[in-house]
């Protein structure tokens, strides 16, 4: 048994695996770091409205990514595996075009309409409200096309460059929590937005010279927009990408709306005291999410050389391990929950004890969720993670208009996370079937 664990660590999958999970370990001890310094830099109410805008940057992001940070690393396999091979350009251009016109239709919405997605986006009014939205929306593209990247290099399997390019960006973004002399909300994002500007650019230059052109947009007389290829990848992404759009705008809603919603009934403070527990979920999930990013391409490839049944046999595997440790995570937190409230946060979190230990219950099935969601879009076309992810948010606010203190809250965000989980389980085992 030892021999064979040794033989898949010195195998091509075995060293994405441990490269890419030492990354995300980083890169989650750096997310400990950044929310240690603004919870001891920003006043209870200002890291309350922190927490409000960074999810909702997140949502904007994935939404106007387009799906297309799931579409990639499935196509891009799919290409270069094919018989013949195909070209992965026409590809490539595809998706900017996509990305970049629903970016513009989202720009244009929340500038026509700030009135009324202002309060969803920054949490309440302040004196920098019409510049903190549209900083919002910048920061929130910017943070697209570092996607856009990240999925590039994860559909090539060149998981160096996956992870080192994260972990640039988070290293870099620490900087300004620790040198600027006076930390407010604006300036936090203003410092990321031209940190991650700068970076996701240079990267991309790199990969311009690198790649001889594959992030160039197809020009006349050498090649167009309108070749077969190219409209045949354009449908491919859209067909695909369009479901899995709303996918994305759904899963990271159900971080975000929580949130906002606890913000505009209860108050930035008690939003900051949520805001704790499901800080410590999302901090523990991402190394969950690490096997999927390797999954995705992995079995993308199985279907194309018609090899499922090894693949099968790995994803029980790993949904073993998945639940082993979950469980064990959900044991370290609960029983220090207050130490390490107080070492990652500060002290006067400390009240938030009890809805901690409630909602870091929810890391088991999201855990769960995680390993299955990769697997079910590599399978299927069909965007079966909107129809969960969907059912999931009509649950959550439900939930949440139901109750109204901030223990019922957090019981409805851990039974919502435990349907996510069920849900995401039935669904491959019925999608496996058919791949």
């Amino acid at each position: 048994m030892l021999k064979a664990v040794k033989e898949k660590l010195r195998s091509r999958m075995g060293k994405d695996v441990v490269w890419t999970f030492a990354i995300q370990l980083t890169i989650m001890v750096c997310s400990f770091v950044i929310n240690k310094l603004l919870a001891n830099r920003l006043s209870i109410d200002d890291f309350g409205q922190y927490n409000v805008i960074k999810r909702s940057v997140q949502v904007l992001s994935f939404v106007m990514l387009a799906g297309v940070g799931i579409a990639l690393p499935r196509y891009i396999p799919l290409y270069r595996n094919s018989t013949p091979p195909r070209t992965i350009a026409p590809l490539l251009s595809a998706s900017m075009i996509y990305i970049i016109g629903v970016s513009l239709v989202v720009f244009l919405i929340g500038l026509l309409f700030s009135d009324h997605i202002q309060p969803l986006i920054i949490g309440g009014a302040t004196d920098e409200s019409g510049g903190m939205l549209l900083l919002a929306l910048v920061y929130a593209f910017a943070l697209a096309m570092a996607q856009v990247v990240y999925a590039y290099f994860r559909g090539m399997g060149d998981f160096k460059w996956y992870n080192g390019t994260q972990l640039s960006i988070q290293l870099a973004i620490i900087l300004p929590l620790v040198f600027l002399p006076v930390l407010t909300v604006y300036g936090v994002f203003q410092s990321w937005l031209a940190i991650t500007a700068l970076l996701v650019a240079l990267f991309m230059i790199t990969k311009w010279k690198e790649e001889s052109g594959k992030w160039k947009l197809p020009h006349a007389p050498h090649s167009s927009l309108h070749t077969p290829h190219f409209r045949e990848s354009f449908r491919e992404i859209v067909t695909y990408s369009s479901g899995r759009l709303v996918a994305d705008f759904f899963q990271f809603s159900l971080a975000a709306f929580p949130l906002v919603y606890i913000s505009n009934v209860c108050g930035l403070e008690s939003t900051a005291w949520f805001s704790v527990g499901i800080t410590f979920v999302t901090m523990i999930t991402p190394l969950y999410s690490f096997m999927g990013i390797i999954l995705l391409p992995y079995v993308s490839k199985a279907i194309a050389r018609h090899e499922m049944a090894a693949a099968n046999r790995l994803i029980h595997r790993l949904l073993l391990l998945y639940m082993a440790s979950a469980l064990f995570f959900i044991a370290v937190l609960c029983l220090f929950t207050e130490f390490l409230t107080t070492l990652l946060f500060a002290s006067d979190y400390v009240v938030a004890t009890q809805l901690t230990r409630i909602m870091v219950l929810a890391i088991l099935p999201q855990a769960v969720y995680m390993l299955y969601r990769n697997t079910i879009d590599a399978v299927s076309v069909i965007p079966y993670n909107a129809i969960i992810l969907g059912i999931c948010i009509v649950a959550m606010v439900a939930g949440f208009m139901l109750f109204s203190t901030l223990t019922q809250f957090a019981w409805a965000y851990l039974a919502v996370s435990t349907l996510q989980g069920i849900l995401s389980l039935i669904t491959w085992q019925a999608v496996k079937k058919k791949a």
